[in-house]
């Protein structure tokens, strides 16, 4: 997207100013703020505000207006205390749209009650995995569809059925149902047999979703896939299936397809639009709106579907405290016109609602405010036409759903038409985007307030019109109305005439208008087409992250990860919209589009380049046209001459053949970070008729030389000749809103580079914004480029397979200018449909030809599939899949930090770990697997009791376990791109960096691990080698080795040195550090269990694995047992055991001799808790049985580890926690890496750091401005007679103590010794300081 200078009035966005962190949307609604309505004039518009710049920034400016009376909560955020769907929700009551008719909606039940709302569409949102369970061998399930009815010819039910053999001899009926009332019942259709239903499945299925969770059955299971054929096709509003089997313990349905003779009957509620709020329950309830600003009101205007007969109108200026305005009339109208107690001053306006007028859900069609004040949207002023080029960003774009509008495409194209009630769009941007940016929507980024955005309302066409003024002397021979990128499809008209369709989110749009544009004023209308296949919403909760992906990619291409997946939330209206930019250019004849310069080296010599460059021409005029085609790059120009005929299109090749000035000598390579320095050249292309330009092209070249093999079936890739090696991580989007521009991309491409990576991936190319892969180009970071294909189980194959060829035609001639692009990949995986695949592989070789494709991201020769939770740090250096090919995906939640978790989550929300912390990504189960991110926490630092302090202990999980997550690679070297590194949205989980660019812990620890010349130790076997990832050979290395206890006192006895050289490319052991044998004497000794929940994933063994990640799951409740063989008598008196939090309400320690007559040991006196530590008599014996006796929640028994310790110990030299220091230094004593870890006795057991003596520390800064950036330097000393561990600096406003973002740190979360000193370089934009000034904060954690 375009970045342009432009004038703005001296009003805010609604964002707020740059130094706050929490402002308007910030907040929600539920905090109070600061009113400020002055537009920053700053590099930021604030803290996790995008468009950051406010140069890029085309969102209307917001004012209150004072002076007029009207209804103020019009498009106004408004918040409910709950909401019966995701369609009739808070959003609605302030829509401006009034309606008196009853709202359509959906109920599943069940003989147990209503289904909860996050599960009641699971069944027929046309995923493959989201599924219902119904138990019993004589159930129902019941769907009640609200004031709307559906007819249907059959019902397709694909499932299965979980059964006990023993009891189920034979003998079903599952019958269908239909009523109009819910009382009177017809049987419409039945299935029945004297067998048993479906198909046998062979043993004991475990049955895994797409979102790796697993879970085993352990009665026999049959495959449904039954259809029930109806007698005749009748509408129903309530349809009930009887399911009647003896024996039946689970019925498990992924699919309830209602069809008729065109196919799929829609049942979810969502495709109607109902303007109105419905509450989830009869009791006590409130609604209010937040109106932007301190106002001044006197009336409140209710329309009512159901009304409230008692309750108030409230009033607050914090949404916290509130002040009765007024009671509700009652009475049976409908329309409550209600005169408060005198004129009100305040913020929010709050109904109370005590009683319904029929013991019913409360309805509410809207709400009226009258008074002044509220916030009116201006729009930006258009930018100033250039030579050759008018953007139409910002300027008189207005939106409106196409539901309100009454006129065709024609008509709304035209100066006569006028829109009433339209909002004022932002453009670029997506439809929701131009909402929130009004303030009519919550943010909903923010706590849990995507709540309050209505699915139905953006699951809708929408309409666009803009009127803009060409100047004279503008047009030239041709005038062209671009679109850089829509969604889904969209439909163009200009000055009353249509111009045409564009059909996919990656394709652009270009219209030749030259006829109809005219002197003055003329408009643009866009009817922006919804998606087909939008699916359900996912709702997330603090155990499951829902289901990934779903129906919607059966639209592919389009931002397929909008429907939701474990690391994004649903968008509502899946980011449809104008989503990049419109711009009108003008030309002569020839236009010239596409370039292409590719690069050989005669290897391994690099001291030349032979250069084949390539553009797209053509001839827009009826009559051919003559003329010359120049080219430039760098210094080498070129030029021939080319005939066009009338409209030919056509490719012009220059190679060294015919023009020899292309063999360049001595280039400056293009190299990715940590090989050399991105060099770029300028290029052009112009056209010439009659020695006027007739267009030009400027773009950037990098002089490069990919090549690739796939020998033994796995991937290698070498650029300029040297063995080039993916170090980085997944991006899903760039913003999950697509908010994103240059300053965005800049920013996080630059702390890619940072961390020292040298590749990203655009995960099934979601992005498609031109200024990712310019970052890209300036950083020296290689993108693996994805096609719009998730993962076969995430989604369908595109069902429109011309417009997804269509689109990556269009979208590969698009980028593949840019040096950056070192991989294309088919699908997400698994692999494309066939006619895609070779779609793509054609593509490929015609338009770009020096690139490789692959079919698949995680298979053939490549792999991937995780894991992608946390694992202690020494499992990723004994971990077998992927090591030996290019891994795609590996990764293990990132927690944020607290500054940002209070951006992020509501002040009821934020502790303890609750559904807001899983809407957030933060999920017990799912991939995330955040159970075991908790006990590694519980184990090694001890119970978190609040978010700050659980915050900070996962930074140190959160370095650890990504330093080795990277460090456990260096062995083979094939390439890992981490499961994500950048993060789209507000999320808990998988990132480096957080969405508000704080760096986490995690971030510096990557940075260290991807040192060019690195040297590490392994957790596994104590080794120590030196990794050498650069393109250089380095002799008179010197490597030393020191460790120290807690007190700081080196234990001399582990000191090491030695001398080495290092080639390229290479992994050298150095040392070995002589650790003392673990004293666990349980450690990989055999176990057996009662039962097992799953003999892989869960089996009794891990209970001795040393992992605290894994865990033993007993098959069932009752008093289940494990039993660990210590292969001989043993003398035993300490044991810890590592549960599940409250797995045990009671239990026993056994012994035995003969693992027959047992003798108790031990008896609990109390439940279980995260960690027990017992110490007993000291007991000899070979069998040890931890005996459950009284499971938790009358459960499972769930046991992550079993440790057993013998009374006599040698005395330790070693602290609990120790220290150790790697340093490698050159012949001259200059330091070239450093690391530094934190050890244990106990594996993974850092609870001694507690008790560490508060540090002192001394911190001096001095700063300089370089280049537009302010350079803090940083001296930080520890003064205190203890270890300062994990020193963590940041940098803040010294007015606000608000902190500074974006920031580059040379390093951070370091750990002093007594009295050493560190030196730190900072690096913050010099505009994000203005008039303030900063300061720096330096906190350990033993401070």
């Amino acid at each position: 997207m375009k970045t342009l200078d432009k004038q703005k009035k001296n009003v805010l966005t609604l964002c707020g100013a740059a130094m706050a962190s929490l402002l308007l949307w910030g907040c929600g609604g539920t905090n109070p703020t600061t009113e400020s309505f002055e537009r920053s004039d700053y590099y930021t518009r604030g803290i996790g505000q995008y468009p950051g710049d406010p140069k890029e920034d085309f969102s209307p400016s917001l004012a209150p207006d004072h002076s007029t009376y009207r209804n103020i909560a019009r498009l106004r955020s408004a918040f409910a205390s709950s909401s019966h769907d995701y369609n009739l929700v808070a959003q609605l009551a302030t829509d401006g749209i009034v309606t008196d008719k009853q709202p359509q909606y959906l109920n599943l039940s069940t003989p147990d009650g209503d289904v909860p709302r996050r599960e009641r569409e699971w069944m027929i949102d046309e995923g493959p995995y989201s599924r219902n369970t119904f138990p019993g061998g004589d159930t129902y399930f019941q769907f009640t569809l609200a004031n709307y009815s559906k007819a249907a010819g059959k019902l397709s039910l694909v499932g299965t059925v979980v059964y006990d053999d023993n009891v189920s001899k034979g003998g079903y009926e599952i019958i269908c149902q239909g009523s109009n009332d819910g009382k009177n019942w017809t049987e419409i259709g039945k299935l029945s047999g004297s067998g048993l239903p479906g198909q046998a499945l062979s043993g004991r299925v475990v049955v895994t979703d797409p979102n790796k969770q697993t879970g085993e059955t352990t009665m026999p299971v049959r495959k449904l896939n039954e259809t029930i054929t109806f007698n005749s096709e009748d509408a129903y509003s309530d349809y009930r299936v009887l399911l009647k089997m003896a024996g039946a313990h689970d019925w498990i349905f992924t699919e309830a397809n209602f069809m008729d003779k065109d196919g799929l009957v829609e049942m979810k509620p969502s495709q109607f639009f109902n303007s109105a709020w419905m509450s989830a329950t009869a009791g006590e309830e409130w609604l209010y709106v937040d109106l932007g600003s301190t106002s001044e009101f006197d009336k409140v205007v209710l329309h009512w579907i159901n009304k409230a007969v008692k309750g108030k109108v409230q009033v607050s200026d914090d949404a916290v405290q509130w002040k009765d305005a007024a009671e509700l009339p009652g009475g049976d109208g409908l329309i409550d016109e209600i005169a408060l107690n005198g004129k009100q001053n305040a913020r929010y306006v709050r109904l109370l609602m005590q009683q319904p007028a029929n013991d019913s859900r409360y309805i509410l069609s809207e709400v009226e405010v009258m008074g002044k004040g509220g916030l009116v949207a201006q729009p930006v002023a258009a930018p100033a036409a250039s030579k050759g080029e008018i953007i139409l960003s910002g300027g008189n774009w207005e939106l409106q759903r196409a539901s309100e509008v009454n006129a065709s495409g024609e008509e709304i194209s035209t100066p006569e038409f006028k829109p009433e009630n339209w909002i004022v769009a932002t453009v670029p941007g997506t439809v929701l985007s131009s909402y929130k940016n009004i303030g009519a929507i919550a943010d909903p980024n923010y706590a849990d307030n995507q709540l309050q955005v209505s699915e139905s309302f953006f699951w809708s066409n929408f309409w666009y019109r803009d009127e803009f003024e060409v100047p004279e002397g503008f047009k030239q021979d041709r005038l062209f109305l671009n679109f850089d990128g829509i969604n889904w499809k969209a439909d163009v008209y200009m000055n009353g005439k249509k111009l045409g369709r564009i059909e996919g989110a990656f394709m652009r749009g270009k219209f030749d208008v030259t006829d109809l544009v005219v002197p003055g004023k003329n408009v643009v209308a866009v009817e922006i087409i919804r998606n087909n296949h939008i699916g359900a919403i996912k709702e997330k909760n603090k155990q499951s992250t829902d289901f990934n992906g779903g129906i919607l990619g059966a639209d592919n291409p389009t931002f397929h990860a909008s429907i939701g997946w474990d690391w994004i939330p649903t968008v509502r209206g899946r980011n449809i919209g104008i989503w990049n930019d419109v711009f009108l250019t003008s030309t002569g004849k020839v236009t010239v589009a596409d370039p292409l310069v590719t690069s050989v080296l005669p290897l391994p010599d690099t001291t030349s380049a032979t250069l084949t460059a390539e553009v797209i021409v053509k001839n827009h005029d009826t009559n051919t046209v003559n003329g010359m085609l120049e080219g430039k790059v760098g210094d080498i120009t070129f030029q021939q001459p080319v005939s066009l005929a009338a409209r030919e299109e056509k490719t012009v090749v220059f190679d060294v053949k015919d023009f020899p000035q292309l063999k360049m000598e001595n280039p400056r390579l293009w190299w990715p970070k940590g090989y050399g320095a991105p060099n770029l050249y300028d290029a052009n292309f112009t056209f010439k008729v009659d020695d006027k330009v007739s267009d030009a092209k400027d773009f950037k070249v990098g002089i490069r030389q990919m090549t690739f093999n796939e020998d033994n079936h796995i991937l290698s890739l070498f650029i300029n000749g040297r063995r080039f090696i993916g170090r980085g991580g997944n991006w899903g989007f760039g913003e999950s809103n697509l908010n994103y521009r240059g300053r965005e991309y800049d920013i996080a491409v630059a702390y890619h580079a940072d961390m020292n990576f040298t590749m990203m991936r655009n995960w099934v190319g979601m992005i498609g914004d031109e200024e990712l892969y310019e970052a890209c180009d300036r950083h020296g970071i290689m993108i693996w480029q994805d096609f719009w294909l998730a993962n076969p189980a995430d989604g369908p194959d595109p069902y429109y397979p011309e417009m997804f060829i269509a689109n990556a035609e269009d979208y590969v001639k698009r980028i593949r200018s840019h040096a950056s692009i070192g991989l294309y990949c088919g699908r997400n995986e698994g692999f494309p449909p066939e006619q895609i695949d070779k779609a793509l592989r054609r593509i490929i070789k015609e338009d770009h030809p020096d690139i490789h494709y692959i079919s698949s991201s995680a298979d053939d020769v490549v792999s991937g599939h995780g894991p992608y939770r946390m694992l202690p740090a020494k499992e990723y250096f004994t971990l077998k899949t992927g090591n030996d090919k290019f891994h795609s995906e590996r990764g293990m939640p990132n927690v944020m930090t607290y500054e940002s978790m209070l951006r992020t989550f509501s002040p009821e929300g934020i502790w303890p770990q609750d559904n807001q912390w899983g809407m957030h990504d933060y999920t017990r189960e799912g991939a995330q697997g955040c159970t075991s991110f908790n006990e590694i926490i519980a184990k090694g630092y001890g119970e978190p009791q609040s978010a700050k302090e659980f915050a900070e202990l996962a930074q140190w999980v959160n370095y650890d376990g990504h330093r080795s997550l990277f460090e456990s690679r260096s062995q083979n070297r094939k390439g890992l791109l981490m499961w994500m590194s950048h993060s789209c949205w507000p999320s808990m989980v998988w990132q480096t960096y957080d969405y508000y660019f704080e760096p986490t812990a995690a971030y510096f620890a990557i940075k260290k691990a991807f040192e060019p010349l690195h040297i590490q130790w392994s957790y596994a076997d104590n080794t120590v080698k030196v990794v050498n990832a650069s393109g250089e050979a380095y002799n008179g290395l010197r490597a030393t080795a020191a460790v120290y206890n807690m007190d700081g006192s080196e234990v001399k006895r582990y000191a090491q040195r030695a001398a080495l050289s290092s080639l390229p490319n290479t992994a050298v052991k150095v040392m070995t550090l002589p650790f003392p044998e673990d004293r666990n004497l349980a450690r990989g000794k055999k176990t057996v269990a009662s039962s097992s929940e799953n003999d892989d994933s869960h089996a009794a063994k891990s209970v001795t694995d040393g992992n605290t990640g894994s865990s033993w799951r007993s098959g069932g409740p009752g008093e289940q047992w494990v039993m660990v063989d210590l292969g001989a008598p043993t003398e035993f008196s300490d044991i810890v055991l590592t549960w599940e939090s409250e797995a045990a309400k009671a239990y026993e320690i056994l012994a035995s001799d003969d693992a027959e007559e047992w003798r108790t040991v031990y008896t609990s006196g109390k439940p279980s808790t995260p960690i027990d530590r017992i110490r007993i008599d000291p007991v000899t014996a070979r069998y040890v049985k931890l005996q459950g006796t009284a499971p938790h929640d009358d459960w499972q028994l769930v046991l992550f580890e079993m440790e057993l310790y013998g009374p006599e110990t040698p005395a330790e030299e070693l602290s609990p926690v120790h220290f150790i220091r790697l340093r490698l230094t050159d012949d001259a004593g200059n330091l070239l890496s450093e690391n530094f870890y934190w050890r244990s006795n106990r594996l993974g057991d850092y609870r001694a750091l507690n008790d560490l003596e508060p540090a002192k520390l001394d911190v001096r800064t001095k700063a300089e401005t370089v280049d537009g950036k302010r350079i803090i330097r940083a001296t930080v000393t520890n003064r205190g007679r203890s270890v300062a561990f994990a020193v963590r600096l940041m940098p803040v406003y010294a007015s606000t103590g608000e902190q500074i973002l974006p920031v580059i740190m040379d390093d951070n979360y370091f750990t002093l010794l007594r009295g050493e000193t560190r030196k730190v370089d900072i690096e913050i934009d010099e505009s994000l300081l203005g008039e303030d000034t900063y300061k720096l904060v330096a906190r350990p954690y033993n401070d």
